[in-house]
């Protein structure tokens, strides 16, 4: 049972840090003093939030906060639907946009506006503003036209603007996703400034494990309900297949206030296809590299006229091998979903996935001599398999079902529930590789030629639960506009691990190899852990006038239950924690965002001291500047940030006591990002990033002190360019995309006799062809190559030690068959 603090605990927990956001919330009505007033005049850009909903209500609630005289006939309206209104606009451009698709039009006149039907054919136009009937209003929770995202709910919970929300959050849009060709949400991140990876999970390819700004692994949610994890390398991660995805967002830095116990580095936040109020259909069919072949579909729309009941259903199956010999690749999804909105104010989705992989893995790590440095019998070739042909194997099952449920109480208040199960239950065998070179036992040269290696049967089910409560409310305090969410989120997760070893194997030659030895498991390890957490959170989204102020705080009941029970060995930890945050933004009318924000995170440790004193919690806190750029007029967004985040209370050797451990270590997280996403015309768009970051142990006991942590480059940079051709041409519909990555070589162990691994650039590209523009007018009907590393480079992605090296990806070609009807 979760122990209630009294009031004397709360302060004791954080005085100091609550103190900075009351001080906080108590200067705020002292900054309009700093704003120069604004005109009244009714053309005043101001910000809405207007929800899609019947027109009538969005034309009411425009007028109310617009301060206008909307003269309307209700027979115009009657029956007619509006996609609502997000963002800034003067009054003009929010009537048009509220109207979009309706085919009425707003006329201004000396005593106010009134509404007429359009009588000519072609977009709407209302002075100098035109939008096309089909234009589509982009929601944080929806999809995105093109590359340039300008909507997020991960960083708020709210649906807000990405110029709004004081904290650096990159989104990778589906429309990016298929024109780079990704194979999985990690190969989506590849041109994100701050994300790395080139390890373990990368050359695997089983799981997802990105790193942001240098702490790993950044946790993983889907809809912003966490999922399962195992543990790296041990498995018992759910994969999520990115043809199933609107979205990949990455909030950058804590994100505790929000979401709970979690890295300080920040989250990835996936966001699934939903049911849609447009039809759509849509076949791709793949072929490619190393006998690639999948098919997918993606189904939705209404399934009544009024539109109340919506679908959507989303499927895969694949097949490929790989350039590590005898590595095999098998995927079956599924991903059905449904909507019921009985009213504009209620709304219901149910969704469920499942999904079976079947491959043949390989853990691929090799010792740096034979890939970083000079091996006498040459270079390990990249397609080396380590394990046994027959023996590696890897299964996994994984579900998910849940719902969304959204109630309009009334005009203020929005009550929201999210809840999800989810479940993954999966199987790896593999011989993995070993930490020394043996003697040739044909010559008993120390030649390094042959390995140890290292055999495990690994078998983990996890399962989470995870229910998120808001209450939503929207109202205005004298000249401030309020957003105010109050939380409770509840989240529940068991691991249960199985697993078998073989701790000497047969040794390997890692030039010729020779398999068909037994490997002989025993050994048998496991835990039965269970993490639960309840948190109640509160965020207050402030506007007045051109400023924003984001203040939140969260306290936080988690226990964590350990169990080894082949040993009996049991350990039971109980945590609170508060944590903070806050931000300001100002909005320039030129579409400068300049921002500042505190956050901060906590996670909790596991063990004791050498008195038996459970680990307090590991916190993390990051502060952070940055610009955020949106041009009004035009398709594109840019960012900036420096930023910097302490975490302490890390475990380290205890010098005193050989064999326990003391929390007096602590590491530094420094760096700035760019990123830039345009869309310079209707041909051409350009997406770029960099990121320089400087992480070290700045305190600890195990010589690292002063080092950088494995496998994290100081500097990656990315640029990747599509252009199309348009117009009265032979090759209307045809494009190309190139892209180039480049990472500065990173230390492949921080320990004594640290090394590094060279720098590296990989060149991506592709080619499409839209037949619908094309003149054969095949509507609907797109062709695609995709190219990984285009050279075919040979190259060392990141070491973790001086046996655990890995190479990156070769060169892949994958061509694909799109229709859409």
């Amino acid at each position: 049972m979760p122990f209630h603090p009294t009031p004397s605990t709360f302060v004791l927990a954080g005085a100091l840090r609550r103190g900075l956001f009351v001080s906080l919330l108590a200067a705020t009505p002292l900054l309009p003093n700093l704003v120069q007033a604004q005109s009244s005049s009714v053309d005043q850009v101001r910000e809405y939030a207007i929800p899609a909903g019947s027109l009538d209500q969005a034309l009411n609630r425009f007028a109310s906060a617009a301060g206008i005289l909307l003269s309307v006939d209700a027979q115009m309206t009657e029956g007619k639907h509006s996609v609502g209104l997000q963002g800034r606009f003067d009054t003009a451009q929010g009537l048009s946009r509220l109207l979009a698709g309706s085919g009425l039009q707003a006329v201004q006149s000396d005593g106010g506006w009134s509404l007429q039907p359009i009588v000519q054919d072609g977009p709407l136009q209302l002075g100098a503003t035109r939008v096309s009937a089909a234009e589509i209003v982009e929601s944080a929770w929806g999809p995105v036209d093109g590359i340039v995202a300008k909507r997020s709910a991960t960083g708020s919970k709210t649906d807000s603007a990405l110029v709004e929300i004081p904290q650096t959050i990159n989104v990778i849009t589906a429309a990016e996703i298929k024109a780079r060709g990704a194979q999985s949400v990690t190969e989506a991140l590849l041109y994100t400034p701050g994300i790395t990876g080139g390890g373990f999970s990368d050359r695997v390819k089983l799981f997802d494990e990105p790193t942001s700004r240098g702490f790993l692994p950044a946790p993983l949610y889907l809809d912003g309900l966490h999922l399962p994890y195992g543990g790296g390398s041990t498995g018992g991660a759910l994969q999520i297949e990115p043809y199933s995805l609107e979205r990949v967002e990455v909030l950058k830095g804590p994100a505790s206030v929000l979401y709970g116990q979690n890295q300080p580095g920040g989250i990835i936040n996936m966001v699934s296809k939903r049911p849609t109020a447009t039809p759509l259909h849509q076949v791709v069919l793949e072929a490619g590299s190393y006998d690639h072949k999948s098919v997918a579909v993606d189904l939705g729309g209404p399934l009544d006229e009024e539109g109340k009941f919506l679908y959507r259903l989303t499927g895969l199956a694949s097949d490929s091998n790989a350039e590590i010999d005898y590595v095999e690749d098998q995927r079956k999804f599924i991903a059905p979903s449904f909507t019921w909105q009985p009213t504009e104010d209620t709304r219901l989705n149910v969704f469920a996935q499942y999904q079976k992989d079947n491959s043949v893995p390989e853990a691929q790590g090799l010792p740096s001599v034979g890939t970083v440095f000079h091996n006498p019998n040459g270079k390990i070739d990249r397609g080396l398999f380590l394990g046994e042909p027959g023996v590696n194997d890897y299964t996994r099952n994984q579900y998910a079902f849940g719902y969304e449920f959204s109630h309009r109480l009334d005009d203020v208040w929005t009550f929201k529930q999210n809840a999800r199960y989810a479940r993954v239950d999966d199987r790896y065998t593999a011989p993995l590789h070993g930490y020394k070179f043996v003697a040739n036992p044909s010559t008993g040269a120390k030649d390094q030629r042959y390995m140890t290696r290292y055999g495990v049967d690994w078998k983990q089910d996890n399962r989470v639960f995870g229910m998120d409560n808001i209450a939503q409310a929207e109202f205005d305090t004298g000249a401030f506009s309020h957003t105010l969410i109050v939380g409770l989120d509840y989240y529940h997760f068991n691991s249960k691990f199985d697993g078998l070893y073989d701790r000497n194997p047969p040794i390997i030659d890692l030039f010729t190899p020779k398999y068909g030895k037994p490997i002989k498991f025993g050994g048998r390890y496991r835990w039965d852990n269970t993490v639960t957490q309840t948190g109640l959170y509160t965020q207050d989204q402030i506007k007045l006038d051109q400023w924003i102020f984001v203040l939140g705080g969260r306290y936080d009941w988690a226990e964590t239950d350990n169990k080894e029970p082949i040993s009996g060995n049991h350990t039971n930890r109980k945590d609170e924690a508060f944590t903070g945050r806050g931000g300001i933004v100002y909005l320039f009318d030129n579409g400068l965002a300049p921002f500042v924000s505190y956050s901060e995170s906590f996670i909790p440790q596991s063990g004791t001291s050498v008195g038996k004193t459970p680990f307090d919690p590991s916190t993390g806190k990051q502060y952070e500047a940055g610009l955020k750029y949106q041009p009004p007029g035009q398709n594109s967004f840019v960012q900036i940030s420096a930023y910097q985040i302490d975490q302490e209370n890390l475990l380290t050797t205890d010098l005193g006591n050989p064999g326990f451990s003391k929390q007096s270590g602590a590491m530094r997280s420094r760096g700035i990002e760019l990123e830039a996403k345009a869309e310079l015309s209707e041909a051409l768009n350009v997406i770029v990033s960099a990121s320089r970051n400087d992480i070290k142990y700045t305190k600890d006991n195990d010589g690292r002190e002063g080092r950088h942590p494995a496998a994290s480059p100081p500097l990656t940079a990315s640029m990747w360019v599509n252009y199309t051709l348009l117009g009265d041409t032979p090759l209307a519909g045809l494009g190309a995309g190139v892209g180039a990555r480049y990472v500065k070589g990173s230390y492949g162990d921080y320990y004594e006799g640290a090394f590094k691994i060279p720098s590296y650039t990989v060149y991506d590209a592709s080619l499409s062809y839209d037949l619908s523009k094309s003149p054969l007018q095949l509507k609907g009907v797109k062709l695609a190559l995709n190219v990984q590393n285009l050279e075919d480079k040979t190259y060392v992605a990141n070491c973790t030690s001086e046996w655990d090296c890995y190479y990156g990806e070769g060169r892949r070609v994958v061509s694909s068959l799109t229709y859409d009807w």
